[in-house]
């Protein structure tokens, strides 16, 4: 399904390099489908026409294992030399994984984006692991539509010279905020189920890492059970996913409160674009959910009832650390 999703983003794609002075940018795809081997594409004008131009052909190969994906992004830079760089993850996904050390070692400098074209990747917990690696990270923190990001609308933004994260978030929710009627789709081709879309601004994480260490080991301890019942889950499958405004809200007491206030101003620092749709769609639990109370980052809330794999890997995580979470018995 997969497969076919992307060969109408691959489209879209050529339509938005339409737009784009060729001259003086790139944009190259690493293809894995279906019965194929995995190639590295380049769509580029021709005469007028965008046209999709075959660099490299590899063997099987997994894109997700580092030293492929470190191989791969050094093999496109030194073909493609820069003044910067941007990077689209398109496929599915489930919030924080083991950092991706591919990225900071194989591009030469920071990534002026990376485009989270998969679910619920917008986590504090995977921008802090990521940090160094890019400037900016776009995403949702639930899940995205499923035909993904509008390229043909997208791919453009990616070329701009200023507010460049921003254009391309509010390309990606505009589009979908068209079509949105509240009514769970009926297809990919006519996306009737909201969509989600968020900034983060890497150079501001570490003030928001130290603004969250204030509250969180100071207002649970003990092993403490948080109470989730009301703060919005971002997903239905891992329990991994909560509203982070809601959670540092809700320990706090809120706006009256001075640790409440000094945190939110980190937070709205970090979080420097948010914008949803009323509900969105998931295609786990197959319905439309509210997204009210949505600030656009997730966090994970450990608790006794949540996988301990999960709640042992937690503590690997950067964000762990530094976000207090060492001092609260988790």
């Amino acid at each position: 399904e997969l497969s076919s999703l992307f060969k109408v983003n691959f489209s879209d794609m050529k339509a938005g390099m339409e737009e784009v002075d060729y001259s003086k940018c790139n944009l190259v795809v690493y293809s894995e489908m279906v019965n194929d081997v995995p190639h590295l594409i380049s769509l580029k004008q021709k005469n007028g026409k965008v046209v999709a131009d075959t660099l490299f052909t590899y063997d099987e190969q997994n894109p997700l294992d580092k030293e492929v994906m470190a191989s791969v992004i050094s093999q496109t830079v030194s073909y493609f030399p820069a003044d910067s760089y941007g990077f689209v993850f398109l496929s599915h996904s489930s919030s924080w994984v083991p950092a991706s050390e591919a990225l900071s070692s194989a591009f030469p400098k920071p990534l002026k984006f990376i485009l989270f074209d998969s679910c619920n990747m917008q986590s504090v917990e995977v921008a802090y692991e990521l940090r160094d690696c890019s400037e900016y990270f776009i995403g949702s923190p639930t899940e995205i539509p499923g035909p993904g990001a509008p390229y043909k609308a997208v791919v453009p933004e990616m070329f701009t010279e200023t507010n460049l994260a921003t254009n391309i978030a509010e390309a990606y929710y505009g589009y979908y905020e068209k079509s949105y009627t509240g009514v769970a789709p009926v297809s990919n081709e006519n996306w009737t189920g909201g969509v989600a879309t968020s900034v983060i601004k890497s150079a501001a994480l570490d003030n928001l890492a130290a603004a969250t260490k204030t509250i969180i080991p100071k207002y649970i301890q003990e092993k403490r059970e948080v109470d989730r019942s009301d703060i919005l889950a971002y997903d239905f499958n891992d329990d991994a996913n909560y509203d982070f405004e809601k959670l540092i809200r809700n320990l706090t007491g809120g706006v009256d409160n001075t640790d409440y206030r000094s945190w939110y101003t980190a937070f709205e620092a970090a979080v420097v674009y948010r914008k949803t749709t009323l509900k969105n769609y998931s295609g786990i639990i197959h319905r439309m959910f509210t997204m009210e109370g949505s600030e656009g980052l997730s966090t994970y809330i450990p608790t006794g009832a949540s996988n301990s794999t999960m709640n042992t890997f937690y503590r690997t995580l950067s964000w762990y650390t530094a976000a207090g979470w060492d001092g609260t018995g988790w």
